[in-house]
């Protein structure tokens, strides 16, 4: 599902009515709406609204094209895809809904969907199934005495291929207050009084940070340094647990330990100190596990219990300070759009943020709010109320059923006091289980699990790229980069793509693929839409048909949600890929929630709005990345753009500083072979040997989110230094070589050249620790040093 604003899309969307029509629609109001205001929805904040593929759309269907339901065009309207829910606030009086609904005709291959109209939570209108090419239906909900109107089209349940639903000349009626966007999550936060009863403080082992955990006005509340009380409970079966809590004792528990990684560092410590809370709450008793590390605090609720229960929420919520800025977004769907700041105070509201959340605390310091170890459960994003930012569950708002003992993710806020320390957290990896050494028996050091750069075609090739006949050339322009991957892409399994050859099926086609890479140091990667093996037994077939033909990995795509459903498919095919060696990157994806600890097969996913959305990057949020999205997790940015059409809003510095700046054990190049080839041998060797995985990360000083940001990474003795710029002025910056070791260093210099955001300037001038070098970065532009000692 995409919450976001109107933008770019990431790939394919799978006579007028007259005034007087509209007019006709209002006569048929009961009396009593005669001196109703009309509220057009085109003309209304639809706040939260969410479609499931492509933007929302106001007087034209989401494929953009006009508004048109069986062969009749409309000039007002909303469209959208299946699932959508559009909700607006009423104010309890006389109120009436009027629309034509249907499927779009500009669809290219037809859908289905069922429209509803629910009155605070109960169905007033039900279209039936709807398909493509159907003649309108007209839609008259009464709307009188609710509070609350949310529009709703369903997949039909058959998935949401290409269904784009139009609400034509909709319009809400009513004779009090307009509609104002639906903000479901809406709710009391509870507040701490002046009687908290705190328990004794949870310190973390370097004595870094403290917690506690207290008692005021009826509720359970975690007290952290920095923020301010947060409310904590799990509600299940109506019962919220954190209300009218009693803690009847605790037991303290220490973890230490440590394990390879592919990432900022070869090695991760596990080291946190533990309390385990015992709860009673309406005689039922639980547990609140309470963990402190130098880098954050986490917990989580354990509530025992057999058979099936409905888990319908959290009182969760995080309270920032007053006036703590912070960095989200509101695409909680796929995670695909720019960060942008907003404000902690007290009259905040808008949509549903998205985690991670990074807090720049008014007092020095960081913060980033997220969950760990969410497989399981249910995908968590925020609700604003005001300072708080509450724990909401978009994908299943009516709650999920869970089987035995329920145990929630965790719930995290790391803490850092600089923005290195922020970037080299390893709480939300800590938190989660060591991989199942029954499918890791060698854990990470598995033959067949290794980082790499990767060859891939979608960056300047689209969907023709796939096509059979151009796939072997492309396994040796990956072997000419020296890509360990090549990614083939939608739609490879497409007859039309010309993998159905000598009477065999794409499966045969793709062992000859693999076949060759293999002679040529290649692995290849191969991309499927997630709804074609949503089916158990198709998703079986589907690994065990990679497998055989020797491919290497998968690129699984579309999941757009994060769902307790979803989340069990995400599950199903780390562990079916585990049993059959196989890689796996997660397109169309949520959150990263530390996953990749447990499955070591997990090398990287999107949940990130990144070098597919072209010109839609701002230059903002690429200076943002290091320090949001990319704190909690690995992303497939998909750099080295080098044409100007791609490039948007950055240049080429700044496309080659966000390969070094944004980690990814995969890292997917842009760009192809031949484009790679026409720039200078320096840019040619900085896409052959680009390390993956590093030794150290550093935050270098005048960093700072959302403006600019420059790092230093440490391959070995090597060092990679990159810059971004996110403003849209020319930025000088000098360059202090203080981290390196004593002694002479080559370098590399890669930096934006004036006028031309396609050029780059290269010089090789050498250094000595300590030296300080100026650079200058273009609106938008960046700048990589690559530095080796003599």
């Amino acid at each position: 599902m995409i919450r976001a604003k109107v933008s770019v899309p990431k790939r394919r969307m799978g006579g007028n009515m007259s005034l007087l029509r509209a007019l006709l629609i209002a006569s048929v109001l009961s009396p009593h709406l005669h001196a109703a205001e009309s509220y057009r929805l085109d003309e209304l904040d639809l706040g939260d609204a969410t479609t499931g593929f492509g933007w929302i759309q106001k007087n034209r269907a989401v494929s953009e094209k006009p508004l048109t339901i069986g062969g009749q065009k409309f000039e007002h309207g909303i469209g959208a895809h299946a699932p959508s829910e559009i909700g607006f606030r009423l104010d309890g009086g006389r109120a009436s809904f009027r629309a034509m609904v249907g499927a779009d005709d500009g669809a290219d291959e037809q859908g289905s969907m069922v429209f509803q109209v629910l009155a605070d939570g109960k169905v007033v209108f039900d279209s039936g199934v709807m398909k493509t090419g159907d003649r309108p239906k007209e839609v008259e909900a009464d709307l009188t005495g609710a509070k609350s109107v949310l529009l709703k089209v369903t997949d039909a349940g058959d998935g949401r291929n290409y269904d784009h639903a139009d609400w034509a000349e909709a319009v809400i009626l009513t004779d009090g207050a307009e509609p104002a966007a639906g903000q479901w999550w809406k709710r009391e936060v509870p507040v701490a009084d002046g009687k908290m009863e705190a328990r004794p403080a949870l310190e973390s082992p370097g004595g870094k940070r403290k917690c506690a955990v207290a008692e005021s006005a009826g509720r359970l509340f975690v007290v952290i340094d920095g923020m301010e009380p947060m409310p904590l409970g799990i509600t299940v079966d109506g019962l919220d647990y954190g209300a009218a809590a009693r803690i009847t004792g605790s037991e303290d528990y220490e973890i230490d330990g440590t394990y390879p990684w592919f990432g900022n560092v070869r090695q991760l410590t596990n080291h946190a100190a533990g309390r385990r809370f015992h709860c009673r709450t309406d005689g039922k008793s639980w547990t609140l596990d309470v963990r402190a590390y130098d880098d954050g605090i986490a917990w989580r609720y354990v509530i025992p219990g057999s058979g099936k229960r409905t888990v319908q929420g959290e009182a969760t919520a995080f309270v920032l300070p007053e006036g703590a800025k912070y960095w989200s977004h509101h695409n909680t769907a796929n995670y695909e759009a720019n960060f942008e700041p907003f404000m902690a105070t007290a009259d905040t509201a808008g949509r549903p943020l998205a985690m991670p959340v990074t807090v720049e605390l008014p007092k020095g310091g960081f913060a980033c709010i997220t969950e760990a170890q969410t497989m399981g459960y249910s995908g968590m994003s925020l609700g604003p109320e005001g300072k708080a930012l509450c724990g909401i569950f978009e994908d299943d708002r009516d709650g999920w059923e869970m089987s035995g003992e329920i145990v929630s993710p965790w719930r995290v806020v790391i803490l850092a006091d600089s923005l290195t320390g922020l970037v080299n957290q390893s709480i939300v990896y800590n938190l989660c289980p060591a991989p199942d050494e029954k499918l890791f028996p060698e854990g990470r050091a598995a033959a067949w699990i290794q980082p790499g750069r990767a060859f891939w075609t979608w960056g300047f090739g689209l969907w023709d790229s796939a096509k059979w006949d151009k796939i072997m050339g492309f396994v040796d322009d990956a072997a000419d980069l020296d890509c360990r991957y090549f990614t083939i892409d939608d739609p490879w399994r497409d007859p039309r793509s010309g993998w159905h050859r000598n009477g065999g099926d794409e499966w045969d086609s793709l062992k000859e693929v693999c076949d060759h890479a293999a002679t040529k140091g290649v692995k290849i990667m191969v991309w499927e839409h997630w709804e074609k093996i949503r089916d158990e037994e198709a998703r079986k077939e589907f690994f065990e048909n990679v497998a055989k033909a020797g491919a290497a990995g998968v690129k699984l795509d579309f999941m757009d949600s994060e769902s307790h459903e979803r989340l069990e498919f995400y599950h199903s095919c780390l562990e079916l890929a585990a049993k059959h060696h196989v890689l796996v990157n997660f397109h169309g994806a949520n959150k990263p929630a530390g996953e990749e600890r447990t499955w070591p097969n997990l090398m990287t996913r999107e949940g990130i709005f990144g070098g597919e959305q072209r010109g839609s990057v701002e230059r903002r949020h690429l200076a943002a990345l290091p320090f949001t999205r990319l704190v909690t997790g690995p992303a497939d940015y998909t750099p080295g753009a080098l044409r100007a059409d791609p490039l948007g809003n950055t240049t080429a510095g700044s496309q080659l500083a966000v390969s070094v700046a944004l980690n990814s054990p995969i890292c997917h190049w842009y760009e192809s072979a031949d484009t790679y080839h026409a720039q200078p041998p320096e840019v040619l060797q900085f896409i052959r040997t680009k390390p993956v995985v590093w030794d150290e990360y550093r935050v270098l000083p005048q960093s700072k989110i959302g403006e600019m940001a420059v790092v230093a990474r440490r391959d070995g003795d090597d060092w990679w230094v990159a810059g971004i710029n996110g403003t849209d002025e020319v930025r000088d910056y000098q360059l202090g070589l203080g981290f390196l070791a004593k002694g002479g260093w080559t370098s590399v210099v890669y930096q934006d050249q004036r006028g031309d955001q396609t050029k780059l300037e290269i010089s090789k001038p050498d250094l000595q620790a300590g030296d300080s070098m100026p650079i200058t970065m273009q609106p938008g532009g960046g700048f990589v040093v690559v530095l080796k000692r003599k």
